[in-house]
């Protein structure tokens, strides 16, 4: 194999004896890659991108997915990622790392998709490193992944749908992720020997940031109700750069969900939730949050076997590849599209939301809310 050096060889980080052009694993789903969500404060514009490097697949791609007034406007490109491995260039897509962990710039150029962009990304707090998580299924690594994620203000501009809109401070959040994951990295195969008792389902997931007036919080956690204790949780308290006071970890958790109720029956889909944090010095900070936003269903940036063919992210189209749709989008029961559009994993869709105080209405504001239901979930007592 021919060895090849890259821009970042450069840099004394080299973590292998080979060059940046490798990764130490050769599993297909191994990437490395960046993911940005913001919205507005009035939830009138939920707007998602997603941009990923898939080393061992030789594929680069990218996605953006903007929901508003009822239509999700969906993009995905894809190209190969070698030669030009140092370019992080994908068709009109292209980010631009002014300043480590601090300051990011996306853009995109005007293509047939009706989309462009050019935000300015600034983190509010220093990012914050989640736990490092391995899964092993039947004595293989199933999944080994490390995510880092931050809060914004973002300024720039969009376009879609013939309209640009002004993105003047707007709260964002970024992650940046890398290693073995399960939707972002090529199709599963089918040959593996399924384990002997297949693992439980993840029950409520939530995934949330969000940026208060001095401080941003953050809370992951897996959930199947009731008697089950938490499958994952894992919360922050993170405070801005050159504030004195020092970002600390909430010790435990609580949450009082309400769904939305249509035609008389309950949903899946989140309408509220109490969340109740509890400091290290036990006091307890409890927060109502909400989804303010359309929904935004990241089939339509390629997860959960999006992409035409049906296949999801990571794979190799040929050396450019490029597609699109507008969908007709319902907050609950999904694409309202005339064509058929069947999404996957119980309608999965995330949205830009609020977060309030409960102790104070003046502490107040926006971010990533993700909660949905995988599996069984026996709700909570």
């Amino acid at each position: 194999m021919a060895r090849v050096l890259t821009r970042f060889d450069e840099f004394p980080r080299h973590q292998i004896g080979n060059t940046f052009d490798t990764v130490v694993d050769g599993s297909q789903h191994w990437s490395d890659g960046f993911y940005f969500t913001m919205g507005d404060d009035k939830g009138e514009v939920a707007w998602f991108m997603g941009f990923r490097l898939h080393l061992n697949n030789d594929v680069l791609d990218a996605f953006t997915c903007v929901s508003s007034q009822g239509r999700q406007h969906n993009m995905r490109w894809s190209r190969r990622l070698r030669p030009r491995i140092d370019d992080l260039e994908c068709g009109p897509i292209s980010v631009d790392i002014l300043e480590g962990l601090r300051r990011v710039r996306v853009r995109c150029e005007p293509n047939e998709y009706g989309q462009a962009f050019d935000l300015l990304w600034e983190g509010v707090c220093p990012p914050f490193l989640e736990d490092h998580v391995q899964v092993f299924v039947n004595g293989r690594l199933h999944s080994d992944r490390t995510n880092y994620d931050q809060t914004c203000k973002v300024t720039g501009w969009i376009e879609f749908d013939g309209t640009r809109v002004s993105v003047d401070r707007w709260t964002g959040v970024r992650d940046h992720s890398w290693g073995i994951g399960n939707q972002t990295g090529g199709p599963r195969t089918t040959v593996i020997a399924p384990p002997p008792t297949p693992a439980a389902p993840p029950g409520l997931r939530q995934w949330c940031w969000f940026d208060l007036p001095d401080r941003s919080i953050f809370w992951q956690f897996h959930h199947r109700g009731k008697r089950h204790p938490f499958g994952m949780l894992e919360t922050r308290c993170q405070f801005p750069y050159d504030d004195p006071r020092t970002s600390f970890s909430y010790v435990d958790l609580d949450y009082e969900p309400t769904f939305v109720v249509q035609d008389g029956q309950s949903t899946t889909r989140l309408e509220h939730a109490i969340v109740h944090l509890t400091r290290p010095d036990g006091d307890i900070e409890s927060y109502r949050i909400e989804p303010i936003s359309y929904p935004v269903y990241l089939q339509g940036g390629g997860y959960h076997s999006g992409f035409d063919d049906g296949l999801g992210r990571g794979v190799y189209r040929g050396d450019f590849h490029h597609e699109g749709e507008v969908w007709e989008i319902d907050r609950v029961i999904g694409v309202t599209t005339p064509q058929p559009v069947k999404l996957n994993r119980s309608h999965y869709a995330e949205a830009w939301g609020r977060c309030t105080n409960l102790a104070d209405a003046s502490d107040t504001g926006t971010g990533h809310l993700e909660s949905v239901v995988l599996g069984p979930y026996e709700g909570r007592s």
